[in-house]
Parts: structure tokens; C-alpha cells; sequence
């Protein structure tokens, strides 16, 4: 029994895993501008890191984390 009590809370933890999503909550904009950002509204992982460096670079405080889908 014990045994198999690891890999199934293993599973479950994965499974939990999968269904998030990384974003980027961008707050305290110039013009009152703000925002969430996700990896999965873009192309690819390198467009979404440009995404939320160019809100950074016009002055947005941006925090990652990750969303359940």
C-alpha cells in the first residue's frame, strides 16, 4: 500500500501542474495601462518574454506567476 501512495500523489501533482499557465500581472503603468500577460495568448515562449520586458522597459511593475486554466 505504501507503495503506491508515491506515485500516485506524484500523478495527482503533475496533473495539477499541467493545468497551470505562466503569466506576468503587469501593475503601476504609465498612463494607467495594466494588465496580465500569458504564455499561452502568444507564438512562443521567446515572444512572451519580449512582451512583458517591453511593458518593464515603458515602466510597468511586472510579477510572474503561474494561472489555472
Amino acid at each position: 500500500m505504501k507503495k503506491t501512495i508515491l506515485p500516485l500523489f506524484l500523478l495527482a501533482f503533475a496533473v495539477g501542474i499541467s493545468s497551470c499557465q505562466k503569466c506576468a500581472e503587469c501593475d503601476n503603468c504609465p498612463l494607467g495601462i495594466s494588465g496580465e500577460f500569458c504564455v499561452d495568448e502568444f507564438d512562443s515562449k521567446a515572444d512572451y518574454d519580449q512582451a512583458v520586458s517591453d511593458a518593464e522597459a515603458v515602466g510597468c511593475d511586472c510579477k510572474e506567476k503561474l494561472a489555472g486554466s
